[in-house]
């Protein structure tokens, strides 16, 4: 299906939103300008990928409404969801770099969105005019390079009930209440913590009866999150999937 494209000026909450991201805090606006003239607004529909696996990494963006998520299938078959956007957030910019020129991940509408598109060779301009954005760049590279060594750590070290738990509660911590609807299916859920289907459903059954959750598919209710503490074992949290191929402020 065809994504929808309007070309439009830039509008001004555009500008206004990238000169107080931490990226470019400090940057003249006259050395913005640029990266804006050639700009695109973008309207994706739900489930309308902006780009996918292996395209020519060309464009970053600016999500202004909207949520969306990255793609990635494995050798399986499966579909691995590594980071979830909310607006305001910039999406790709750091893969503007990568040596090979493609993108490493699909991102894909949660739901209606709006972006804003930019070109990679107008912010490796800016990088050379501005030192402090590329090394603020490097930076959050580096951050995201250390998320992953620790995210591959994690599963390597625990088992699925352990990173189950985990995820259940950071979900129960992230939206701050105890009824809590799953971003992800259970298949899904399943393929990004590498657990197989069957353990997944089977761990939920299993807390369902003994009280701990309750719930089905994407709607579940934490009745008692000290016990899924217990079973996460106290060791220090999976990494938040954020900064994986996208960046919060």
């Amino acid at each position: 299906m065809a994504v929808k494209m309007t070309f439009l000026k830039f509008p001004p909450e555009v500008l206004s939103t990238l000169m107080t991201h931490p990226l470019f805090i400090g940057v003249a606006e006259a050395a913005m300008r640029p990266i804006l003239a050639n700009g695109i607004s973008r309207q994706l529909r739900e489930a309308e990928f902006i780009f996918h696996e292996q395209d020519d990494a060309r464009s970053w963006y600016l999500l202004q409404q909207g949520e969306m998520e990255s793609v990635r299938y494995g050798a399986d078959g499966e579909e691995r969801i590594f980071c979830h956007m909310r607006s305001p957030e910039l999406i790709a910019e750091v893969l503007m770099f990568v040596p090979d020129g493609r993108y490493p991940v699909g991102i894909r509408a949660r739901t209606p969105c709006q972006l804003f598109q930019m070109r990679r060779q107008d912010l490796h301009h800016l990088c050379e005019i501005e030192p402090q954005v590329a090394l603020r760049l490097l930076g959050r590279a580096s951050q995201r390079l250390c998320q992953r060594i620790g995210e591959v750590e994690r599963l390597a070290r625990t088992s699925a009930s352990e990173r189950l738990a985990d995820y259940l509660l950071q979900q129960h911590e992230r939206q701050g209440k105890a009824g809590i609807e799953l971003p992800l299916s259970q298949r899904q859920l399943a393929a990004t913590l590498g657990i197989r289907a069957e353990t997944l459903n089977r761990l939920l059954a299993d807390w369902s009866q003994q009280g701990v959750i309750h719930g089905k598919r994407r709607q579940w209710e934490i009745r008692v999150p000290e016990a899924l503490g217990r079973i996460a074992g106290a060791r220090e949290p999976m990494p938040t999937a954020r900064n994986g191929f996208c960046n919060r402020k």
